[in-house]
């Protein structure tokens, strides 16, 4: 099917979406809430979730473990920003993976494609072509890949029917889980057998996107604190073929015809967008039993993506030996991660808590290089990790509860997919090797009076091939009333640099390399309107000691110095049968400098060091979001979400100042005088409709980046550090069957 009946096809079914919503909503004046008798989105039987029956009052007093803390405390005492997204706002989102829903309800959290290897995110300006300056976990157990790649793992797939709930700690949160945590935590929590009963599968279709996957699931509480939890994902990707767009003009060359901004490339086949490498479909799998204290889960995960080309096809020299179609192939990495865990938590005493956890995870990666890095071989990388974590808590009095524990982890490496770092002259012919992480880490938790509270938090690691890194972090939390909150934090997050840098540094000159480091200060403010209604703000300053991909010396190095001050609003609106979030963040450069003799072009993150421009390269100043989800009926349901980047006025500085340069290495925006389609505003517009209809059978329709049905270079995707660049998001369609047993 051409692209342009596909784009019709859209259109229609996209009419029919709205008029259907728009049918839906002419019913709403007295909206009926669902049935009582079942829980549509976990099929369990009602009152199986031990919280279900307690009012939002109730719930913020209900106090709980997050990423946010190591003790124990009520959602208005959390002691860093988080972001919680339960199974409801999953399921009814229509989002197709775990991107999507950070994007759409996330404050100030950024999506960009890459050229090598995969989409990455970040938080609050912060973000890498790496993804290491986060760390993401399942059941608060990192799944990074702490050689290279960082957390480039599950996020894409249209794989969601094992989560149960999603954290997301906003900003630094090293003083509790360590390197890595410069921007933040993503902490995804799977069903267990005690949240989860029944059985259901679920079958869904991407049209334009294409991709097809099935889910089954199964849950069964054996007793009141035992129960298994089963799970399988499959997904056979294909992506979509949507147009790539460059920023700067060039001649007829290599067999391509000449290019210029403004028109899509057309000189050959080149990869679909979220293409799956290799052409291997994704899975993912994961079991847990839980009995009493004991916790015991194993999850597994296949994905990886065939990537587009950048412009080196035309700025390199093809060799009259490779094939053209060779040449415009992107990179292909799949990953496999294999990870198994037992977990022991038991209250020993009303005053001592003890929890214990210990973990082994395999990690390989299967790299291949084609298009201008043809002549790099195929890699097989592996990383295995074993895991041991133990912390103690101790509450003597109500007001006081500190926690204390220590985390030790050794891994295993062989041979980095990506070792630019190791290929470097001279070069690393020593490929294996093993570290270990000895951590130490304590909390301190103090309820002053009703009004104050106060939070301590320290953290130490050290790793064969680096020194002690410390990380602390205070907080003070003030309610005055009921309704109103008030937070001050402070705080140092650290980051080692990837394990391969580290390791060729120590290699090549047995010292220790940089590490990273962001001091942070925030002040947040939140009101509880009504029952329904919340409000709320919080201003940041970030000092920011980046460690990251230098573009000229095509190596991991010491950055510079950068400065950064935002905010983010947010309005939540809740009620059984509507859900309403919009938020509003801001990121500002404030200072930037680079190391005293550092070359030209040696970071990525803002031309301002170099007299072009004050703002941040690979970020939009404003990202705006609203998300809406609403019951019309007990059969009815509907969604939307819009997101609004303001555009990378930084990224066409950089460009700017590229220009100057007599070769540009490829690693930065690059484009024509005057041009600006890349740097322009991105919008992302969904719309989904949920139709229950019985209990056993669930249909849903999803439309995605609809903005493109308008104008495709609105709804854009731009790569990291080359801004210029672009892939199309076409509007796409999904549509989803769900059948509970």
């Amino acid at each position: 099917m051409s692209n342009y009946w596909r784009m019709q096809a859209v259109a229609v079914l996209l009419l029919g979406l709205m008029t259907a919503s728009a049918a839906m909503a002419v019913s709403t004046a007295n909206p009926s809430t669902r049935p009582a008798t079942t829980d549509n989105i976990t099929g369990s039987p009602a009152g199986a979730n031990e919280f279900g029956n307690l009012s939002i009052e109730e719930l913020l007093n209900v106090e709980v473990r997050t990423p946010a803390g190591l003790t124990a405390t009520d959602v208005r005492h959390l002691p860093v920003d988080v972001t919680v997204l339960d199974a409801r706002d999953i399921q009814e989102s229509g989002a197709k993976n775990l991107d999507q829903l950070l994007e759409d309800y996330v404050p100030n959290a950024q999506i960009m494609d890459h050229n090598a290897p995969e989409v990455d995110v970040g938080f609050r300006g912060i973000i890498s072509d790496r993804e290491d300056k986060y760390l993401y976990q399942v059941n608060g157990i990192t799944m990074n890949n702490r050689m290279l790649f960082g957390a480039n793992n599950e996020r894409e797939q249209p794989l969601m029917g094992d989560i149960n709930t999603v954290d997301v700690v906003e900003g630094p949160a090293s003083a509790t889980y360590g390197s890595g945590a410069i921007a933040g935590v993503i902490d995804v929590q799977p069903y267990t057998g005690l949240t989860f009963q029944g059985a259901d599968v679920t079958v869904r279709q991407g049209v334009v996107d294409q991709y097809t996957s099935s889910e089954l699931r199964y849950g069964r509480r054996l007793s009141d604190t035992s129960g298994l939890f089963t799970y399988f994902g499959f997904a056979q990707v294909k992506g979509a073929d949507s147009p790539l767009y460059f920023g700067h003009s060039y001649p007829a060359k290599n067999g391509l015809p000449a290019y210029t901004p403004g028109e899509p490339f057309s000189g050959g086949p080149i990869s679909n967008v979220g293409e799956s490498a290799f052409d291997a479909p994704w899975y993912r799998a994961h079991v847990d039993y839980v009995d009493g204290p004991w916790e015991f889960w194993t999850r597994f995960t296949q994905d990886g993506s065939d990537t587009r080309p950048a412009r080196n096809i035309y700025t390199s020299t093809k060799s009259s030996s490779t094939p053209l179609d060779t040449w415009l192939q992107g990179r292909d990495t799949k990953n496999q991660q294999f990870t198994t865990t037992g977990s022991f938590k038991k209250d020993l005493s009303s005053a001592w808590n003890v929890e214990l956890a210990q973990s082994y995870d395999i990690w390989l990666s299967k790299d291949q290089r084609a298009g201008v890095s043809v002549s790099k071989p195929t890699r097989s990388a592996y990383e295995n990790q074993l895991f041991s974590r133990a912390i103690a808590t101790w509450t003597p009095v109500d007001s006081q509860s500190v926690a204390f524990g220590t985390e030790y982890s050794h891994l295993w490496y062989h041979d980095p997919p990506t070792s630019d770092q190791l290929d470097n002259t001279p070069v690393v012919t020593t490929r294996d090797w093993q570290t270990d992480t000895f951590s130490f880490l304590a909390e301190d938790q103090w309820k002053i009076s009703k009004r104050w509270t106060t939070f301590l938090s320290v953290r130490e690691d050290k790793n064969t091939y680096t020194g002690w890194l410390l990380s602390p972090r205070a907080t003070v939390v003030f309610t005055p009333t009921k309704k109103d909150t008030l937070k001050f934090v402070a705080g140092e997050a650290v980051r080692r640099q990837d394990d391969e840098d580290i390791w060729g540094q120590w290699l090549r000159t047995r010292t220790y390399a940089d590490p990273e480091t962001l001091k942070t200060l925030e002040l947040s403010y939140e009101r509880k309107v009504t029952d329904q209604w919340t409000v709320g703000g919080n201003g940041f300053f970030e000092d920011y000691d980046a460690v990251g991909w230098n573009p000229g010396a095509q190596e991991a190095s010491s950055l510079g110095h950068f400065q950064i001050v935002g905010g983010e609003l947010d309005l939540s609106y809740r009620t059984k049968t509507t859900r309403f979030t919009l938020s509003e963040g801001v990121s500002t450069l404030l200072y930037a400098s680079v190391p005293a003799g550092a070359p030209a072009v040696s970071q990525g993150i803002s031309a301002a060091p170099y007299g072009f421009g004050n703002d941040l390269a690979n970020w939009a100043p404003s990202i705006t979001k609203i998300a809406i989800t609403h019951d019309f009926t007990k059969k009815w349901s509907g969604s939307a979400s819009v997101v609004y980047y303001s555009g990378f006025p930084g990224g066409q500085d950089y460009a700017n100042y590229a220009a100057t340069i007599a070769s540009p290495p490829g690693g930065v925006p690059l484009s024509n005088p005057n041009y600006s389609t890349s740097y322009g505003p991105n919008l992302y517009l969904n719309l989904g409709m949920e139709y229950r209809a019985s209990e056993h059978l669930t249909f849903r329709l999803d439309g995605y980046n609809l903005a493109a049905l308008w104008d495709p270079t609105l709804s854009k995707r731009n790569y990291i550090l080359r801004t210029s660049e672009f892939s199309v998001q076409p509007a796409s369609l999904a549509v989803s069957v769900r059948y509970r047993f």
